[in-house]
């Protein structure tokens, strides 16, 4: 018995010392479990791209914006070759720039809306460090500034949020309803303990995710878009989606009022305007024109 025993433990000991050992490796291999275990939410949220792409095919323009005194953003307008329908302040996700995303804006730039994108701190030529409220300080100084800039335009002004993006698009909404004529969210987080738990779904990383109230909750997109009253939503969200599943657009779509519209796509995280061009620019048309 004895002997059992003694074999019982050391079995014991081993498979301590296998997932220990195993569990070093993955911390010190992977990025993002190490950002997950520490915390470190300028690692565990953000993918940023500093390489800027040429974009010699959209007319354009640059601008610098300064957040704080440290902080400067880069900033850029999409002029479309026809007489703008729309003002379209756009939020992409957490990867790459705006010169990354530049497939998804011509869609939009080609069938006449002005686009006004930003790149958070950190990401292409915008300096600094992203976290979770320092791209909410940026998208709102860019927000403020996309108002100035078309103040005395007469189109109708579309805040469009792409996957992370979306949570900020919800708040800026929220925050300025008497701007803002339609909200468009394109696989939208529904908040940032959902990317977590989304994303770090594996028996050791579940391990090492906190508490919903652990993480910021300055923003949240399932929460906050109740807030939004009479301005129309089109909600889209893919069955296909890998990154956020189709329950968190879902979960934002039931938590929204009227009006609103709910799109279930087959495509990509977030390719809709690639995949599914045409049909987007019908239901931007039919979205501005509803109010």
């Amino acid at each position: 018995m004895k002997k059992i025993i003694k074999i019982i433990g050391w079995g014991f000991v081993i498979l301590f010392l296998g997932i220990t050992a195993y569990g070093l490796f993955i911390y010190q291999s992977d990025p993002y479990v190490k950002a997950l275990i520490n915390n470190d939410e300028s690692k565990l949220f953000y993918r940023p791209v500093k390489e800027v792409q040429i974009m010699d095919d959209l007319n354009y323009s640059e601008n610098i914006l300064t957040v704080e005194d440290s902080i400067k953003i880069h900033t850029y307008v999409f002029n479309p070759k026809i007489e703008p329908k729309a003002n379209i302040f756009l939020i992409r996700g957490n990867s790459g720039n705006t010169s990354v995303s530049k497939e998804l804006i011509k869609p939009l730039v080609n069938n006449g809306f002005k686009i006004y994108s930003a790149d958070w701190r950190g990401f292409g030529k915008s300096n600094g460090v992203p976290n979770y409220r320092g791209i909410a300080r940026d998208t709102e100084v860019a927000f403020h500034d996309f108002l100035n800039k078309t103040e005395d335009d007469s189109i109708k002004t579309m805040v469009y949020g792409m996957s992370l993006g979306g949570q900020l698009a919800v708040k800026l909404t929220k925050d300025n309803q008497d701007d803002v004529d339609a909200l468009i969210l394109d696989g939208s987080l529904e908040s940032a303990h959902s990317f977590i738990v989304d994303n770090f779904n594996g028996l050791f990383e579940s391990m090492f995710i906190k508490n919903a109230e652990e993480y910021n909750q300055n923003y949240v997109a399932v929460r906050d878009i109740a807030d939004i009253d009479n301005t129309p939503k089109l909600i889209i969200h893919s069955n296909k989606d890998r990154a956020v599943p189709l329950s968190r657009g879902r979960n934002i779509f039931n938590s929204a009022r009227e009006p609103k519209i709910f799109w279930e796509t087959s495509t990509e995280h977030i390719e809709t305007l690639r995949d599914l061009p045409d049909e987007t620019i019908l239901k931007l048309y039919e979205l501005i024109s509803s109010k």
